[in-house]
C-alpha cells in the first residue's frame, strides 16, 4: 500500500505530461486565454509593485520618521491611506507634466524630422553624386550601389509598412488596453492598502500545501526576488529619470537639434541595463547627423562623456549591487530575454538572471558543503 501511495502521484504527473503533449494547442490557447482574462490583475500586480517603491517611502520615512509627523495621532492612524493618497497624487502629477511638457516637445521633434525627411533626401542625392565625381566611379558598380540601395529603401518600405499595420492595430486596441489600464489601476489600490494581508493569505496557503522545507525555502526565495526586482526596478527607473535629464540640459546647452526626442530615446533605452545607453545612441547619432553632422559628432563626444559618469557615479549610487552579477550574466540575460521576449524579456531578463544565478548557486554551494554531488 505503502509502495502505491509513493508511485501514484508520478503515475498522474506522467499521465497529465502526456495529455498535455497530445493537445498542446488546446493547452496553449487554454493558458492564452487565462491570461487574458487575468491581465487586468496581472496589469495590477505589476503598477502595485512599482508604486510599492514610493508607498514605502512615504509610508516610512516621511509619516513614520518625520516629527511633525510621527507625534500626530490622526496621521497614525491613517498612515496606509495617506500614503496611497500620496502616491497616487505623485504619479498622477508626473503623468500629467509629463504630458504637458513632454510629449508636446517629442511631438514637435518629430514632426520636424518627418516634414524634413524629403530635404534630408535630396541632401543625400546630392552627396552620392558628388562622391561619384570625386571618386570616378564607373557605371557598373553604380549599378551595384543603386541595386544595394533599391533593396534597402525596399526593405525599409515594407518595415514602415508592417509598422504602420502594427499603430493601426494599436490605435483599434486602445480601448481595450485603456480600459485594462483603469482596471489594473484599480486592482493595484486593493492590493496596496491590504499588501500585508495579502502576503500573510500566501504564506498560509504556502505553508498548507507544501512540506515545511519547501515551504520555508519558497518564503525567502520569493523575499530575495522582492529584494532583487524592487532594487532593480527603482534603481533603473531613477537612472533613466536621470539620464534624461542631463542628456536634456546637455543637448540644449550645445544647441544640438531635436532635444527633447533625442532626450526620451536615451532615457528610455537607459531602462535596458549595460547596452540600453549605447542602443540609444546609435539612432539619435543618424537624426541629429541628417541635420548636422558636425553636431552628431558633438553629440557622440557629450553622450560618450556622460554615459561615463553614469557608469561610474550615477549607476553606483542609484542602482548599487540590486542585481548582484557580473557584467558577464547581465549581458547574456539582455541577449537571451530579448531574443525570447523581445523589449521585454531585456528589461525583466536581468533580474530573473540574478534570481537564477543566486539559486543554482546557492544549490551548488550546498551541494558542495554537504557532499551531496552525484
Amino acid at each position: 500500500m505503502t509502495e502505491i501511495k509513493k508511485i501514484f502521484p508520478i503515475v498522474t504527473y506522467a499521465v497529465l505530461l502526456y495529455l498535455g503533449a497530445s493537445n498542446l494547442n488546446s493547452v496553449l490557447a487554454f493558458i492564452s486565454k487565462i491570461i487574458s482574462v487575468m491581465m487586468p490583475l496581472i496589469v495590477g500586480i505589476a503598477i502595485a509593485f512599482i508604486l510599492n517603491l514610493l508607498l514605502a517611502k512615504f509610508e516610512n520615512n516621511l509619516f513614520k520618521k518625520r516629527k511633525i509627523f510621527a507625534k500626530n495621532k490622526w496621521i497614525q492612524n491613517h498612515l496606509r491611506m495617506l500614503s496611497l493618497f500620496m502616491t497616487y497624487f505623485i504619479t498622477l502629477l508626473i503623468i500629467v507634466l509629463i504630458i504637458i511638457f513632454i510629449v508636446p516637445q517629442v511631438a514637435d521633434s518629430s514632426m520636424t524630422l518627418i516634414n524634413k525627411l524629403p530635404e534630408y533626401s535630396v541632401k543625400l542625392t546630392n552627396y552620392g553624386t558628388e562622391l561619384y565625381n570625386r571618386l570616378g566611379l564607373t557605371d557598373d558598380i553604380i549599378n551595384q550601389l543603386f541595386v544595394s540601395f533599391k533593396d534597402i529603401f525596399m526593405g525599409l518600405s515594407s518595415f514602415t509598412a508592417n509598422t504602420l499595420l502594427k499603430i493601426v492595430t494599436v490605435t483599434l486596441g486602445i480601448t481595450s488596453g485603456a480600459l485594462t489600464a483603469f482596471m489594473g489601476i484599480i486592482f493595484s489600490v486593493y492590493i496596496l492598502a491590504s499588501k500585508e494581508k495579502l502576503i500573510e493569505i500566501i504564506g498560509k496557503i504556502n505553508r498548507a500545501f507544501m512540506p515545511k522545507k519547501t515551504a520555508d525555502y519558497l518564503s525567502n526565495l520569493m523575499d530575495h526576488v522582492n529584494q532583487i526586482f524592487s532594487g532593480f526596478v527603482g534603481g533603473q527607473i531613477t537612472e533613466a529619470f536621470i539620464l534624461g535629464t542631463l542628456c536634456f540640459i546637455g543637448l540644449l546647452i550645445f544647441n544640438i537639434p531635436y532635444a527633447p526626442l533625442i532626450s526620451v530615446i536615451i532615457a528610455v533605452t537607459c531602462l535596458i541595463p549595460f547596452v540600453g545607453a549605447f542602443i540609444g545612441t546609435i539612432p539619435s547619432v543618424l537624426i541629429i547627423a541628417m541635420e548636422s553632422p558636425s553636431k552628431a559628432l558633438l553629440f557622440l563626444v557629450f553622450i560618450s562623456i556622460l554615459q561615463q559618469i553614469e557608469g561610474n557615479f550615477i549607476y553606483p549610487k542609484v542602482v548599487g549591487d540590486a542585481v548582484g552579477i557580473s557584467g558577464f550574466w547581465v549581458f547574456l540575460a539582455i541577449t537571451v530575454g530579448g531574443g525570447l521576449f523581445g523589449v521585454l524579456g531585456m528589461l525583466l531578463g536581468v533580474p530573473l538572471m540574478a534570481v537564477l544565478y543566486t539559486v543554482i548557486r546557492n544549490e551548488v554551494n550546498y551541494r558542495l558543503d554537504n557532499n551531496k554531488g552525484i
